[in-house]
């Protein structure tokens, strides 16, 4: 922000009033009863979005979500801290940012060989089985297998649906036989034995599920209204995403030329079979008296761009279609307002609320902070290590949001490597406000600035070890967007 070096103005003399503190503690949760050694499971799906599930008002049909968020804990501005599956998967294990964690912040030629998790980091399932839990995991996602040091902590780790599509035609498991899965686990436990369960879906990961042609025809309406236009390269990664029936590419049913209405109707698809999946996990747990008494958080490593900026897939940036993520949790004894909790979250969050709440020993030096505790200092909420250009950063408030960009926007070439934008007022990030000829605008900025290289180092603390890829994991990983 060179342009701005010599520009002094206090932001409290803003006429605007601009709120550029940090957040401050999450006073709308009340209550923390509890019992000793709560069974504790999470859930998260991959590549879901906030603003596409019912219960945030959007158009996928997630009657289990929306049930379930709205009889326990939904947070309405939660986010990742990263836009891709394994430096966000790292934060949520270890309440670290990536810079700190190191996963995902590979540089150069070294991201031909992804770094794992480092075994002195303290992880979610280290810290419950030192507690007497006993800890199982069911991935799906090449990204969490074993060899990325996601295992640590758990006395099963299950990887095997992380190659699925290999030897099978389908590129993803249905979610309901991983939650058969889990379920089965859960049901071969002794009675009595505390238990921390990890399930990790597929179903709204690319690609997409099908569309078949009663499907268009329902949705004609919607399809043939759409009049976003598209480039020649967005076109063609549209038409090879939205497959009608089980044939990429295949001939345009009724007239109806692939667009972005098409793959929205394709994604949330697969967020509808998440939901399904879902139920399935929920009413297992519920027919057991450990289940009924469970702590459970569900939510997102990381949303999904959708050509609104003229790209899809994730990873690329740090707009809210890729870091802002569902999160409900039940944590019995804690109550929250009816109309969702308000306070700006992060997946770094869920490790040291987990740990307040069940009243065991925490790592220190975590980014994330205790959801419970009202006397928490104030912070910023940091995303960082884009699949493309790791040490690209963003910082936000409630009112405000800075992202760095120094290596390119994925949107396309800009003069200025910051982006700033006032998401009380505009939460879709359609206004950039940094180049804008007011010195209050710029005080903002500055401030986010500097609390940005405050918040920790663009580089990672920990050296993470370095992982070899097999063909097959490539493979994988092809099928399912990350490799071009």
């Amino acid at each position: 922000m060179a342009a701005w070096v010599g520009v002094l103005v206090v932001a409290a003399a803003c006429s605007r009033d601009a709120n550029v503190e940090g957040v401050g503690p999450c006073r709308e949760l009340r209550g923390a009863a509890r019992e000793a050694q709560v069974p504790i499971v999470l859930v998260v799906n991959d590549t879901m979005r906030r603003d596409r599930l019912g219960a945030y008002g959007g158009p996928a049909h997630t009657p289990a979500f929306d049930a379930f968020a709205r009889e326990n804990l939904r947070f309405n501005a939660a986010y990742t801290q990263a836009p891709w599956t394994r430096p966000a998967m790292a934060s949520l294990f270890t309440g670290l940012l990536p810079s700190q964690h190191g996963v995902g912040m590979e540089q150069g030629a070294e991201r031909a060989t992804p770094h794992a998790v480092a075994p002195e980091i303290t992880t979610l399932a280290e810290v419950l089985r030192a507690a007497g839990y006993r800890t199982a995991a069911f991935v799906s996602n090449p990204w969490m297998e074993t060899r990325f040091g996601f295992d640590q902590g758990f006395d099963l780790y299950d990887t095997s649906f992380a190659r699925w599509g290999l030897d099978n035609e389908e590129a993803k498991l249905p979610g309901v036989e991983i939650s058969a899965k889990a379920l089965d686990w859960l049901a071969k436990l002794p009675p009595g034995t505390p238990y921390f369960l990890f399930v990790h879906y597929l179903d709204s990961h690319r690609p997409y599920p099908s569309l078949h042609p009663q499907e268009l025809e329902a949705h004609q309406q919607q399809i043939r209204a759409d009049t976003r236009v598209l480039t020649e390269t967005e076109s063609s990664e549209v038409r090879k995403l939205v497959r009608i029936g089980s044939k990429p590419g295949a001939p345009e049913p009724m007239g109806m030329t692939p667009n972005l209405a098409m793959l929205e109707l394709a994604y949330d698809k697969g967020i509808e079979h998440f939901d399904f999946a879902l139920a399935r996990l929920l009413e297992g747990l519920a027919s057991s008296e450990a289940g009924r008494r469970a702590a459970i958080i569900v939510t997102a490593d990381h949303g999904e761009a959708l050509y609104e900026r003229g790209y899809g897939n994730h990873g690329r940036g740090l707009h809210d279609d890729e870091l802002a993520i569902p999160l409900a949790m039940k944590l019995p004894g804690v109550v929250g307002p009816d109309d969702g909790v308000s306070c700006p979250t992060g997946l770094v969050d869920v490790l040291p609320t987990l740990c307040s709440y069940l009243g065991i020993t925490c790592p220190e030096g975590l980014a994330g902070r205790d959801l419970l505790a009202p006397r928490a200092t104030r912070r910023y909420l940091v995303s960082e290590a884009t699949g493309v250009a790791p040490r690209h950063r963003s910082i936000r408030n409630e009112e405000w949001k800075l992202i760095w960009q120094p290596d390119g926007a994925p949107e396309g070439k800009r003069a200025n490597p910051y982006s700033l934008y006032e998401i009380a007022v505009d939460p879709s990030e359609s206004r950039d406000l940094i180049d804008a000829p007011d010195p209050e605008l710029r005080a903002v900025a500055e401030r986010l600035e500097a609390e940005l290289q405050a918040a920790g180092p663009a580089l990672p603390l920990h050296t993470a070890p370095n992982v070899q890829i097999d063909k097959p994991v490539q493979e994988r990983l092809r099928q399912l967007g990350y490799v071009e």
